[in-house]
């Protein structure tokens, strides 16, 4: 059971969090403080330098000084190593050599022993800085103006005051680093802990939303952050999904009742021719009946067919270049009985001469759609009206209108949906499936264009359609 609360607390998103924030912060202070002590080592160094170069000036100084006085080289060395033994801080210790390494002078100190040993052949008036040790010695080659004379000078100090204070900066070091681990973690766990609760509160809902249970959303925080994006893509995700199951849903109910109608239709009528004994035309009649709502269930079969193929994107149009005006008066030719023995008057307006690139057969059901709306809800004596036009250079507009019965302004939205009848009652010579508009929505755009509906309740409808003349790949 500890091993996997062990396991368990290891692989939680806050720790594994707080780890990365804390390995990559500390090495980063590790890094810095590492450059800080060798900086600091480095300039200490530096300084000394300096300070000794200083000294070799001073010590040249002092010595010409001297000779000009007529007195000897050692009482300058003296004076120099009198002066010297007085600093404080950086106590200075030195020996001087002829050219030919014979030692002249050295200042009484018992670190003297601890020089290296001089550099000779190095050429005049150039020096040397040498780490010996816990020394810093300074070798140079001097040319006294007064002898004439070239001379080596070794001078050094201890660099135990600038070692105790590099080690006191990584003594602070030293401590500093378990405490700057202690906030790393406690800022780390800190910082993730939002995190972790958003993520939380993302797993308890989503396990909370099933089919039955959409309409649980997330709650958006305030700061407007890549957590506010993640927390707004998921509720843009579940609103998808609810409005798929509801058009789902009511598909499948819309499905059900449409089929549920001319089916019971088809049992009644065969329940009852064989209810009893009948004439052949009796017979014949049941089956015109029968055959009817048989041809009505294939078209909504092969509509609904259509209709998924375009949902799935499975749809391939066959694009090719068609005379859409000689294509309208196939169909004018095709309903004009129809609407000569409704007593409707069918017109064609206007009928541009067009090379249209499309699929002929989508672009054919579309128009006899449309025609078979208006040939099926326009009065006797009313009148139908095709008119196409090319309104520029690359798009067309062909208007289907009647002054039929006309639609409500407040149905016109959903015009275009599914299975969507502006009135049920309708008689059956003027009930569809409800399908054949929302097929036009999609055939019209499948062909990059559009199209409105436009009603007076009045004067009839008017169905505006635009499309493209060449189809761009």
């Amino acid at each position: 059971m500890f091993s996997k609360r062990k396991n368990k607390f290891i692989h939680r998103f806050d720790v594994r969090l707080t780890v990365l924030y804390t390995t990559i912060f500390f090495s980063l202070a590790l890094i810095l403080c590492s450059f800080l002590y060798y900086r600091l080592n480095h300039n200490l160094v530096k300084q000394v330098g300096i300070v000794l170069a200083d000294e070799v000036t001073e010590f040249k100084n002092e010595i010409n000084e001297e000779l000009l006085k007529k007195n000897t080289i050692q009482s300058g060395c003296e004076i120099f190593a009198d002066d010297i033994s007085k600093r404080k801080y950086y106590p200075m210790y030195f020996r001087l050599y002829t050219s030919s390494g014979q030692q002249i002078f050295q200042s009484d100190n018992s670190l003297i022993s601890s020089f290296p040993n001089i550099e000779q052949h190095i050429t005049q008036g150039m020096n040397k800085i040498k780490h010996h040790g816990s020394l810093l010695v300074i070798e140079e080659h001097l040319f006294i103006s007064a002898l004439k004379n070239t001379f080596i000078l070794q001078i050094g100090t201890s660099l135990k005051r600038t070692k105790k204070t590099s080690d006191n900066f990584l003594y602070n070091i030293i401590i500093v680093i378990p405490v700057m681990l202690l906030f790393c973690i406690i800022g780390g766990m800190t910082a993730s802990r939002k995190v972790r609760d958003v993520l939380r509160n993302i797993i308890s809902v989503t396990k909370r939303i099933t089919s039955k249970n959409l309409k649980e959303r997330l709650i958006v925080p305030h700061e407007n952050d890549e957590i506010k994006d993640l927390t707004v893509t998921i509720n843009s995700m579940i609103d998808r999904l609810e409005k798929s199951f509801e058009e789902i849903k009511h598909f499948t109910s819309d499905v059900s009742h449409e089929l549920r109608n001319p089916l019971f239709a088809l049992k009644g009528e065969i329940e009852v021719t064989l209810s009893q004994k009948r004439s052949v035309s009796e017979y014949q009649d049941s089956m015109q009946f029968c055959l009817e709502k048989i041809n009505t269930l294939i078209k909504m079969v092969n509509d609904l067919f259509l209709i998924t193929r375009f949902d799935s994107k499975k749809i391939q149009l066959d694009f090719e270049d068609i005379n859409i005006c000689d294509l309208i008066k196939d169909l004018y030719d095709f309903f004009l009985p129809i609407t000569l023995e409704k007593k409707t008057n069918l017109n064609i307006s206007q009928c541009d001469e067009i090379i249209l690139t499309a699929d002929r057969i989508q672009i054919s059901q579309l128009i006899n759609n449309l025609l078979d709306n208006a040939v099926k809800f326009t009065p006797e004596n009313g009148m139908i009206d095709i008119s196409l036009v090319q309104i520029n250079d690359n798009e067309i507009e062909l208007c289907i209108c009647d002054n039929g019965k006309g639609i409500p302004q407040d149905k016109l939205k959903k015009i275009f949906d599914r299975f969507y009848q502006v009135d049920p009652s309708r008689t059956d010579s003027q009930k569809g499936t409800g399908l054949g508009l929302h097929i036009c929505k999609r055939i019209v755009h499948a062909h990059n264009g559009s199209i409105r509906v436009n009603s007076n309740t009045e004067q009839g409808v008017s169905f505006i359609i635009r499309m493209p003349i060449e189809q761009i790949s």
